[in-house]
């Protein structure tokens, strides 16, 4: 039997004003800070509150919450349903403790029908896609900006992730914790152990943190929140407390992690060539709130291959970073307007990197030495500084500078954005950004040399069901920053997004939403070119069955394109059952289409979950003749063994283009992994094969 847990001494907190200077190369950023606001710090605050009891008792995780510790804790429960607005009719019970090294999460989820439920998944770091499902969120600085999260099925599986100022869910973000589950006659419950040193925060006593807690259950479609706020769901600003937190003496691991690498990779193209590459992944814990991380000569290798698609589109394509190294602090890069595009970085020979929080700040910093790709291939070093500033309660400012000189020339870009709440509902947002750049290409001579300007200004209404919001856009013709993604320069002019979205447990539908939205841009000629309308409306009926239908009409001057949209997916809450049928007819380009896409999930071994897309599209071109566009796509990822996995992508176009990506993964020793990777591509312009093998460790 364990000694039951003892109470903490607590310590009075103090506060002040702070000062915050970063050096940045060539640049140099300093801000002054307000005195540091404390989001709904009053205990008569309308969001519940939960005391974290101080323990210095072992955790023992085995998801039973038989510790006599547990016992002493505070519970929490009375989690609201998101679609009656009243208790769910299943409740969870929470409790929290800690010592000065760890979190420790407790939690019973109630349940009349034990034999109804789900889980399955019992990969880590994989979406909860059909399981029930538990979400721990938790704001260490409880600023109301970020948050971690920490997911759990009632297999005890883990899954983690977290949130920047953007509110953009960030599932690169990775760390080490541990959780175990267990199944009882009315209830299953779970324990979680999660070191404070995966976690930014403050070493202060008498801490109040942002948390809540979110459940989802499938077999009657129910989410529920410990906290809740109809607008702003999953929002760390309307999330309860967690208090009690006294933190002065918690202990500080660096947690460095080292892991070296050795790589080869087989070409064959015609010709047989082997490449042979080594490199070096460094992490370490500056502060308790700041991390950094460092990489030598980085191999991406067995990272699974983008998703092909047959888009009907006239700007460039925006796709999602896959690569670790630039997903971790990738939540606190984000603006209304992308001038940070991490897939602008392609070939790395070192790269640096640090983020974290100050009193009153978050920043993320990086310096890179690489190739970049953007128009043309450029090398150079690159500097990418953002900072986020608190302002009251849920406002920020935000701050970026990116400098990258380069053998071509450089590319210096700076920008200030802001999201300033004005009332509840009423929220404004902005960005003003300036560009310089100097850029030649060995064949065409000086290539670019300009100034480039970007504003953005926008009034927000966001009060459950309703979300208004009014833009007004203006970028000059050539605002392309290298590091940026822009898909539209030298536009001018207005934009309005209206949105209904409703959720019932009594009416004939479970979710409904209507939306509008509407773009007139004008160029530096004062010519219209782009003037879009676009209406969308979906559906979950109380059958579940999933209806949605849209129609668009698009001036791109010169052409005047519209598309009309219609889809129905039967057991639409059923991930696995659920089938997606979409018909899509209209004209791009001059040319009418017509479009027809099937999608389907399967499941048959629970460790096998596999994903297949079809989308063919038939053309009508100018001539007269029919021309055929199709897109089959089979994703897998079959989870063999406690350590062991094999992804798939195969994909193939109806014009021989095709992708064809298999990838073995095998922890064979602890910490240590083996890939081996195939790929086969045709792009249209090159073809060929390649086998990859990597041996990472990490000390």
């Amino acid at each position: 039997m364990r000694p039951p847990g003892r109470l903490c001494q607590h310590h009075q907190c103090r506060s002040g004003l702070y000062r915050c200077s970063l050096g940045l190369g060539l640049a140099a950023l300093t801000l002054v800070s307000a005195p540091a606001a404390l989001p709904h710090s009053d205990p008569q605050a309308p969001v519940p509150s939960l005391r974290a009891l101080c323990v210095e008792a072992p955790l023992t995780v085995d998801g039973a919450l038989d510790e006599p510790f547990w016992s002493e804790c505070d519970v929490g429960t009375g989690l609201i349903d998101t679609r009656t607005h009243q208790p769910a009719r299943e409740q969870t019970l929470v409790r929290v403790a800690f010592t000065q090294t760890h979190l420790y999460v407790g939690v019973e989820c109630l349940d009349t029908d034990m034999a109804a439920i789900r889980a399955t998944e019992r990969r880590e770091d994989r979406s909860f896609v059909a399981d029930d499902w538990v979400e721990v969120h938790v704001d260490p600085p409880h600023n109301h900006r970020g948050k971690y999260a920490f997911f759990t099925n009632p297999l005890g599986t883990r899954a983690d992730a977290n949130e920047g100022p953007s509110g953009q869910f960030n599932y690169g973000w990775s760390a080490e914790w541990d959780c175990a589950a267990r199944l009882h006659a009315d209830r299953w419950s779970f324990e979680m152990r999660i070191p404070l040193k995966v976690l930014n925060y403050f070493r202060r006593d008498g801490q109040t943190w942002g948390f809540n807690i979110t459940r989802l259950q499938r077999r009657t479609d129910t989410t529920s929140f410990w906290s809740f706020s109809a607008t702003d769901v999953y929002k760390p600003r309307h999330f309860g407390h967690l208090t009690g937190l006294d933190l002065a003496s918690a202990a500080f691991d660096r947690n460095w992690v080292v892991t070296p690498y050795l790589s080869a990779r087989t070409d064959f193209n015609g010709d047989t060539d082997t490449f042979l590459k080594a490199g070096l992944d460094v992490g370490v814990r500056l502060t308790p709130a700041i991390t950094t991380a460092l990489a030598l000569n980085p191999d991406f290798g067995q990272v699974e291959a983008d998703d092909d698609t047959i888009e009907l589109r006239d700007t460039e394509r925006f796709l999602p970073e896959k690569r670790l190294f630039f997903r971790e602090g990738d939540e606190l890069i984000r603006m209304p307007h992308r001038l940070y595009y991490s897939r602008r970085f392609t070939d790395i020979d070192a790269a640096l990197k640090a983020s974290g929080l100050l009193d009153g700040f978050a920043f993320a910093f990086q310096n890179l030495q690489s190739s970049l790709a953007h128009d043309g291939p450029y090398y150079g070093n690159s500097t990418v500084l953002r900072v986020s500033q608190d302002l009251r309660e849920r406002s920020y400012l935000g701050y970026y500078f990116a400098d990258s000189e380069l053998d071509q020339g450089h590319s210096r870009v700076g920008s200030v954005d802001g999201y300033v709440f004005l009332t509840d509902a009423w929220r404004c947002r902005w960005q003003g950004a300036v560009a310089e750049e100097v850029l030649r290409d060995d064949s065409r001579g000086l290539d670019k040399d300009r100034l480039d300007f970007l504003g953005n200004a926008s009034l927000l209404y966001e009060r459950y069901p309703w979300n208004l919001g009014l833009t007004y856009n203006a970028l000059t013709k050539g605002f392309d920053p290298l590091l940026g993604y822009v898909p539209r320069r030298d536009i001018f002019g207005p934009s309005w997004l209206g949105a209904y979205r409703r959720e019932s447990g009594t009416a004939w539908y479970k979710r409904l939403t209507l939306s509008y939205d509407t773009q007139w841009y004008r160029n530096d000629r004062q010519q219209t070119t782009v003037h879009d309308h676009e209406w969308w409306a979906s559906t979950v009926l109380r059958n579940d069955l999933g209806l949605r239908c849209a129609y668009e009409n698009e001036f791109h001057r010169p052409h005047t394109n519209w598309r009309c949209l219609a889809g129905v997916e039967p057991w639409a809450s059923d991930y696995w059952k659920s089938i997606e049928l979409q018909w899509a007819g209209g004209i791009f380009q001059d040319i009418p289409y017509h479009e027809v896409a099937l999608g389907k999930r399967y499941k048959f071994w629970e460790r096998l979950p596999l994903r297949h897309e079809f989308v063919v599209r038939f053309e009508e071109p100018p001539p007269g003749r029919d021309d055929v566009v199709w897109l089959n796509r089979v994703v897998f990822d079959l989870f063999l063994a406690d350590r062991m996995w094999l992804k798939s992508s195969l994909q193939h176009r109806h014009d021989g283009r095709h992708n064809l990506s298999l990838i073995y993964g095998w922890e064979f020793r602890r910490n240590t992994w083996w890939y081996l990777v195939f790929n086969q591509v045709d792009d249209g312009t090159e073809a060929g094969s390649s086998v990859f093998t990597k041996l990472t460790y990490t000390f």
